[in-house]
């Protein structure tokens, strides 16, 4: 069967297709993981459609809902008044809503709690008429005008948790959408990085999807009006210092990466400091990469290792001998001239996938696992989630700028789910897919999973 195109999709038809339900044992079946060694313990059930969490304390999380409400967990439980609910303001149509947050604080053992007036980073798609967001200021983009009436702008809010609410808000960011027709391709996935500023992403609003040549929308990223915050990875800082990679700095945040379709992970590796994030394809071409300043990722020239022409000619049941992807008229996808075509004109910085998924899964998550917890074997490697619940394990070459991958997989791809064995570290976690991971303060992976019923498990030894 072919994958559908955007996450919210995937997430309906993983819910059809697979069995396991959120009301199983409070230990999953060993099947789920590989590691044998291991098990998934259900922290939590009973959450409406999760998408991001953050850490408080031990037992003390912060869990954003898609529809508006931010909750928080103590132990097993929901607490009874939520830590916000923007119920009012937040859009949730398709595959906006609240989509990520993240807190400054860094973890140095199991007993740390966060103070009260902590820093937790929140960003979600607001409707704006001409008002006040959150009662926080008047909407201004500094890139394009988006205060008018009925719009939407993916908002970026800081806030402070003080006596068990989140208070104080703060608007640092708001990024107007591809246009007020983008309910797919939001983006929205948030991390604080090793300097404190803050990265988002923003996906391509769908504004490409049926075009014959519209790379000039998102990969190059600027029109007459400078820059679009579209397609690609963001930065700010609360004291508005400023960078500017491509020279595309606004007053509020500056560019980090581009020609990105849609991604929902970010994270940055521990040891070399270098950020990393996921990337959805179409009916193919899943990404992993390493991002450097001024990276493009290629989209919509460009995804996973195959190039792009013409969105009219997808074969998602390509011709015998040819991979899935992009299958050209005028002849086979080697027959193109793919150095040209990535060169965009000498605008781009463009750098291939370190993995690549010939059948899109759906690729979430993204978490570098610091710590030792669940052994020597796993410290500062790299886990990935997809929509279907299965999570992948990637050991990182000696300098850390790729992914130490063997055999069938020596080429960055997995041409199909045989190749995926040996990093298959977990599936059939639920019936719905991992919107994030999380390394706890006790050392324990954390894996939230999207449903109207959704989820926390805990990755631990048996």
């Amino acid at each position: 069967m072919n994958l559908p195109n955007s996450f919210v999709v995937s997430i309906v038809s993983v819910s059809l297709l697979l069995s396991v339900c959120l009301n199983s044992p409070m230990i999953l079946g060993a099947k789920s993981i590989k590691d044998r060694n291991l098990q998934a313990q259900l922290i939590i059930g009973g959450l409406n459609r999760p998408t991001s969490m953050t850490f408080l304390g031990q037992d003390d999380i912060l869990v954003a809902e898609k529809q508006g409400m931010v909750q928080r967990i103590v132990g097993k439980n929901i607490s009874n008044i939520p830590a916000l609910n923007l119920t009012s303001i937040v859009n949730s149509t398709g595959e906006r809503g609240v989509l990520g947050i993240a807190s400054s604080h860094v973890w140095q053992n199991n007993t740390d709690k966060h103070d009260n007036d902590s820093n937790i980073y929140l960003i979600f798609t607001a409707n704006v008429n001409n008002t006040d967001v959150n009662n926080a200021g008047n909407v201004s983009c500094n890139v394009k005008k988006c205060d008018s009436t009925n719009s939407v702008v993916l908002s970026l809010y800081h806030y402070n948790y003080k006596n068990g609410q989140l208070v104080n808000p703060t608007p640092l960011v708001y990024v107007p959408l591809a246009s007020n027709d983008s309910i797919q391709h939001i983006g929205g996935a948030i991390t604080v990085g090793p300097d404190n500023k803050i990265y988002f992403t923003t996906g391509d609003g769908r504004g490409c999807e049926y075009f014959e040549n519209c790379s000039s929308k998102v990969a190059n990223i600027t029109d007459s009006n400078g820059l679009i915050g579209k397609g690609g990875i963001f930065s700010t800082d609360e004291d508005a210092r400023r960078d500017n990679y491509n020279g595309k700095t606004t007053n509020n945040y500056y560019q980090y990466a581009y020609g990105i379709r849609n991604s929902f992970g970010l994270d940055f590796d521990p040891v070399t400091g270098n950020l990393w994030d996921t990337e959805n394809g179409p009916a193919f071409g899943d990404e992993i990469n390493l991002v450097k300043p001024g990276f493009n990722s290629g989209y919509a020239k460009v995804q996973g290792i195959w190039p792009i022409t013409n969105y009219s000619e997808l074969f998602n049941n390509p011709p015998p001998g040819f991979p899935k992807g992009y299958y050209f008229k005028n002849g086979a996808q080697g027959e193109i001239n793919f150095e040209k075509i990535k060169n965009f004109n000498g605008k781009g910085k463009y750098s291939s996938p370190e993995f690549t998924w010939n059948r899109t899964v759906g690729v979430t998550a993204i978490k570098f696992f610091n710590s030792d917890k669940l052994g020597k074997k796993y410290e500062n490697d790299l886990f990935v989630g997809d929509a279907f619940g299965s999570i992948y394990h990637f050991d990182l070459n000696q300098n850390r700028t790729g992914l130490n991958l063997n055999d069938s997989l020596s080429d960055k791809v997995a041409n199909n789910d045989d190749e995926l064995h040996d990093v298959l570290f977990a599936q059939g976690l639920a019936p719905r897919g991992i919107t994030d991971m999380e390394v706890g303060p006790d050392g324990y992976l954390y894996v939230l999973l999207y449903g109207a019923n959704g989820s926390i498990y805990k990755i631990i030894p048996k």
